[in-house]
C-alpha cells in the first residue's frame, strides 16, 4: 500500500433536472476536479419511462439525459441507497446504475438483490483501493432489496417513544424518541466492513439518515451507527439526507461527517392533493418541501441554501485531516464556492459552528489548505 497523500472530495445529495445538466456545476468545476476521488449521493433514479412506486410521496425521477451531468462534473463514485432511488420502479433504478457505470462512475448501495446492493464500489487511486459502502436508514417501506428483489441496502432502526416525564400522564406533550437498530441489518453492516477490508486499503461508509425536519439535530441512531462503523473497520463515515448541514468530528482518531446537506438539488414539485393539503397545515418556517418565492428549483427552508464540499486527506490508511469549502445554492440551481471570510461564507461557517456546539461534537475549525483555488477550513479535534 502506498503512503502517498490521497484526497477524497465529498458532497451530499445530488438531483439534476434540467435541459443542460452540466450547467449547475460550472462555477465549481475547478473545485470538483481537485480531489483524487469525488463522491456524492445520487438522490433518485433517472428515466424516460417511470413506473412510480405505490408508496411514492414527492416524485423524484428526472429524465434520463440528466445523468450525463455527473460524468461531466467529474464524479468517480455515487451511492444510491436513499429514499428516492425506487421512486420510478426497479427497472428505472437498475437502468440508472447501468448508465452511471457506462460513464465510468462506480456505484454502491443498491442493486438487483440484497447481496449486490451490499457490495462495495472500489476505486483505485494513489496506490490504494478505496471501498465505498452505502446504506439507507430513511426510505419508504418496500424500497429495501431482498434476496430475490432489487432495491437499496438497508440499515434500519425502530422508534420507541418515552413519555416526557416518567410515571406522569401528559397527553399531547412531545416525549423522547429512542431508536433500536435492526439486528440483521447491523450484522450485515459488520460483515460488509470485514469483507471490504479484504479488498480495500481504505473504507468509506455512507449512510442516508437523520431528521430533516429539525436543524442541527443528530439522532441517537446517527451517533450510534457512526461509532459502530468506525469500530468495525470504516476509516471515514459520511452522512446525508437532512438537506441542511450537520457537523463533523473525530472519534478515536477517525473522522465522521454527519450531514453534507445537498450540493445541487433541482426539485420540481409535483405534489398530490393529499400531500399539498398536509404541507399547507405546516407553519411558515417549516423545514420541509413547500413552495418558496424566488426559488423554483429549491422549495425548501432558507437553511437548505447553505452547502459545502467536504474533503478528507489520507496518508497510508490513516485520515490525517478533514475540512470543507463553504458553498451557496443560487435561485437558478447553480452551486458556488464562497470564501470562509466572506459574508456568505461566514453564514455557512456560523451555521456549522452551531451544529458543532449544540451537538457536542469533537471538532473545531481553523484555516485549511487551498482546494482547487478555493480557501477551506480544517476540522481538528478538540483537546
Amino acid at each position: 500500500m502506498s503512503d502517498a497523500r490521497l484526497m477524497i472530495g465529498l458532497v451530499g445529495d445530488l438531483l439534476l433536472d434540467r435541459e443542460r445538466p452540466e450547467e449547475p456545476f460550472a462555477p465549481v468545476r475547478g473545485l470538483l476536479s481537485a480531489p483524487d476521488i469525488l463522491f456524492g449521493n445520487l438522490e433518485g433514479a433517472y428515466t424516460d419511462h417511470p413506473h412510480p412506486a405505490p408508496s411514492l410521496g414527492a416524485p423524484l425521477f428526472p429524465a434520463r439525459h440528466n445523468l450525463r451531468g455527473f460524468g461531466a462534473a467529474g464524479f468517480h463514485v455515487l451511492v444510491a441507497a436513499n429514499n428516492h432511488i425506487v421512486d420510478a420502479g426497479h427497472e428505472a433504478m437498475l437502468e440508472t446504475l447501468s448508465d452511471l457505470r457506462a460513464q465510468g462512475i462506480a456505484v454502491a448501495g443498491a442493486g438487483e438483490t440484497l447481496a449486490r446492493a451490499r457490495e462495495p464500489a472500489i476505486v483505485a487511486r494513489a496506490g490504494r483501493n478505496v471501498a465505498f459502502l452505502g446504506y439507507a436508514s430513511v426510505f419508504p417501506m418496500g424500497y429495501e432489496a431482498r434476496s430475490d428483489v432489487p432495491g437499496l441496502a438497508p440499515l434500519r432502526a425502530y422508534n420507541h417513544h418515552h413519555e416526557a416525564y416518567p410515571n406522569y400522564h401528559i397527553p399531547g406533550t412531545p416525549g423522547r424518541v429512542e431508536t433500536f437498530p435492526d439486528a440483521d441489518d447491523l450484522a450485515n453492516l459488520r460483515a460488509d466492513l470485514v469483507a471490504a477490508r479484504r479488498e480495500a486499503d481504505l473504507i468509506v461508509a455512507s449512510f442516508h439518515w437523520g431528521d430533516f425536519l429539525r436543524p442541527f439535530h443528530l439522532t441517537d441512531h446517527e451517533k450510534r451507527t457512526a461509532r459502530f462503523a468506525l469500530e468495525h473497520g470504516a476509516d471515514l463515515v459520511v452522512g446525508h439526507h437532512h438537506h441542511m448541514l450537520r457537523g463533523m468530528e473525530w472519534i478515536d482518531g477517525k473522522p465522521v461527517m454527519y450531514g453534507l446537506g445537498h450540493f445541487v438539488f433541482d426539485v420540481r414539485l409535483e405534489l398530490s392533493a393529499e400531500l399539498a393539503a398536509a404541507l399547507a397545515k405546516q407553519p411558515a418556517d417549516r423545514y420541509t418541501l413547500a413552495p418558496r418565492d424566488g426559488w423554483p428549483l429549491l422549495p425548501m427552508h432558507p437553511d437548505a441554501r447553505l452547502t459545502l464540499m467536504a474533503w478528507a486527506a489520507f496518508e497510508g490508511s490513516r485520515a490525517t485531516a478533514i475540512g470543507f469549502v463553504p458553498g451557496r445554492l443560487r435561485p437558478d440551481g447553480r452551486v458556488e464556492a464562497v470564501s470562509p471570510e466572506s459574508e456568505e461564507g461566514r453564514e455557512v461557517v456560523t451555521y456549522l459552528e452551531r451544529c458543532q456546539t449544540t451537538q457536542g461534537l469533537n471538532g473545531r475549525f481553523e484555516p485549511g489548505p487551498e482546494i482547487g483555488g478555493f480557501r477551506s477550513l480544517a476540522v481538528v479535534p478538540i483537546g
